[in-house]
């Protein structure tokens, strides 16, 4: 649809900036810091629960440098990892940075081509700029539904939650409600799903299982 074409390009202008602004780190990618990064992946990783040290695939869009992976690496898990952004400058960065391990993969663009175990995806439904909300929730549950039929074991995302504090909204991005998600991800993706909304961010984690 034409409005993912807008949203791709906005994103793409947006993170190049910010790229050459500070270069590869978490606020390159608008993260505001390395804490709050891996509270996130903590979140996401829950997705994969009993899988460690198990062959198993996972692709993480919107990849960004790749941290996903290291996190994983961390964590005892050993499974083959695609990361996929729409940004050269990152792709570019994470080959560099994991060059040597044959279990990373990582590619430039946004359409899922393989089927992988599992899907994870951080913080790629919150910055809208001027999307009206109800293209970008459209948009999102476009993606959801590729997520979905990519995806053998389950996938996971994150959005910032309707919940926030007013004072502290922002017009350029998407609160997102958890319910709806929730009720959406129950109803059409799978009877086992969870809701994470319990640790100190101001966004919420979806974990759909199959």
């Amino acid at each position: 649809m034409e409005i993912k074409k807008d949203i791709l390009d906005q994103t793409e202008a947006y993170f190049k900036e910010k790229i050459q602004k500070f270069g590869a780190t978490p606020r390159g990618l608008d993260w505001n810091s390395v804490q709050a990064q891996r509270i996130r992946f903590e979140q996401l990783a829950k997705v994969l629960q009993g899988e460690e040290g198990r062959e198993c695939s996972v692709c993480d869009y919107g990849c960004g440098y790749g941290d996903f992976f290291a996190y994983l690496r961390e964590r005892g898990y050993r499974c083959r990892y695609t990361g996929i952004d729409l940004m050269a400058e990152a792709i570019a960065c994470a080959k560099q940075k994991y060059s040597g391990n044959k279990d990373a993969v990582f590619i430039r663009g946004t359409k899922l081509e393989k089927t992988y175990d599992y899907i994870v995806a951080s913080g790629i439904f919150n910055l809208k700029k001027n999307v009206r909300n109800d293209d970008w929730k459209q948009y999102i549950l476009e993606v959801l539904k590729e997520f979905h039929s990519h995806s053998k074991k389950g996938f996971a995302f994150n959005c910032l939650t309707s919940y926030s504090d007013a004072e502290y909204m922002r017009d350029d991005l998407y609160y997102a409600d958890p319910l709806f998600w929730f009720d959406y991800a129950k109803k059409h993706f799978s009877r086992n799903v969870a809701l994470l909304h319990d640790y100190e961010l101001y966004d919420f984690t979806v974990l759909v299982r199959k």
